[in-house]
């Protein structure tokens, strides 16, 4: 609930150290509340005691838990993006897709909160969705260039490419992170499992064969010919 003081939003710009780090305090105990008791049954109060604030300083950071919420879920996208534009140059193109994939999985596990956030309260808060939206974009255009170095695809080609294997993968992590689906989890319940289904089916894909069997764990039930 919101307290009844009326407290002007202070731009960011305008804050001091010590009020950057308060904010960042909030940020940081918001994403813990998040993750640990969801968007819907989180207030203030969750956000302020978890960063051992008063309850009022809240709003002179930020309006309301919907702004604090969007922030956080950009930040987290701008993380990811950054780990795996950063990560290094592999030799083969399955170590590229599943190292990306085994991040992205293990980071989306670790943050359950954020993940439901953007992909499952996305019509009620469509900020949300934009933030999806927008990072899902940079990171296509990130398998775009793994596509034109490794499958030398023209960019437009690979561009297409990227956006086709980005939706197939949000289906995937939906599944496997919101609906939990019994189906998927009865091939693996460990990020590293759901990465190696992911690669397996965008090397077919991109390559029409399968990945090198000396790569692959054997007992993935993908796996038909390891020849």
């Amino acid at each position: 609930m919101r307290s009844n003081t009326k407290t002007s939003v202070q731009p960011v710009e305008n804050l001091s150290n010590r009020a950057l780090r308060t904010r960042e305090k909030l940020k940081i105990a918001t994403r813990v509340a998040l993750n640990e008791i969801g968007f819907h049954r989180m207030r203030v109060q969750d956000i302020t005691e978890g960063a051992g604030v008063a309850a009022g300083l809240f709003y002179r950071y930020f309006s309301d838990v919907r702004e604090i919420v969007r922030e956080i879920c950009e930040d987290f996208m701008d993380e990811l993006n950054a780990v795996t534009r950063n990560l290094p140059a592999l030799a083969h193109p399955y170590d590229q897709i599943f190292e990306r994939h085994t991040l992205a999985v293990e980071m989306f596990s670790n943050n359950p909160g954020i993940i439901r956030c953007l992909f499952q309260h996305d019509d009620d808060f469509p900020e949300f969705g934009q933030v999806w939206k927008a990072a899902a974009h940079e990171w296509n255009l990130q398998v775009a260039d793994i596509l034109k170095s490794h499958a030398s695809m023209p960019s437009e080609q690979a561009e297409h490419m990227a956006y086709v294997l980005g939706a197939m993968t949000e289906g995937v992590f939906f599944q496997y992170l919101i609906r939990h689906t019994k189906d998927l989890f009865d091939m693996g319940r460990e990020p590293k499992d759901i990465a190696e289904i992911i690669a397996i089916m965008w090397y077919r894909t991109i390559f029409l064969e399968d990945p090198p069997a000396d790569k692959l764990n054997l007992t993935n039930p993908l796996i038909i010919n390891t020849k």
